[in-house]
């Protein structure tokens, strides 16, 4: 399994960072459905006690997640992750410093696609914003993601 690895350094409490990456999804097709639930059950009872928010979309092609929280459980988190036998070829688009969560009320909100709507597949390649999942980069997941979590907020408060 290749995974790109981030570089631990100390940093204060306070300061809030965002991790993206994307993976090669290695589920097969008659586990997805409860594979992916035992991830959104330990990843959301994890994040809830470490205080980490964020969102994961699952694809046929692969997954993309982003991780909001604090520098050192951020790393943490990502590492258990990345040594995840669901998935390979992991690779970390962006981890830098950030003001402000973009899923302060999620755990781990989840955006799930079959392999006919998978956002990231060959076939929609041509069609803006979205891009190949090998291909994105970490603002194409972040904004993606933000869509996507936005019309999940807008349909249940209707």
């Amino acid at each position: 399994m290749r995974m790109t690895s981030i570089r631990r350094r100390p940093s204060s409490p306070a300061t809030l960072y965002r991790l993206i990456y994307r993976s090669q999804n290695d589920i097969p097709a008659i586990e997805i459905g409860r594979e992916i639930r035992s991830i959104l059950v330990s990843s959301r009872h994890n994040n809830a006690a470490n205080n980490v928010t964020g969102a994961l979309l699952f694809t046929a092609s692969g997954f993309a997640q982003v991780l909001e929280g604090p520098r050192d459980v951020v790393e943490l988190t990502f590492e258990r992750i990345g040594a995840d036998r669901r998935h390979s070829d992991v690779m970390v688009l962006s981890f830098t410093p950030t003001e402000r969560r973009c899923f302060p009320q999620w755990w781990m909100a989840f955006c799930g696609q079959t392999a006919s709507v998978d956002p990231f597949s060959e076939q929609n390649s041509g069609n803006p914003p979205l891009t190949n999942l090998h291909t994105a980069t970490g603002g194409d997941i972040l904004r993606l993601l933000e869509k996507l979590i936005q019309r999940e907020d807008e349909w249940i408060a209707a």
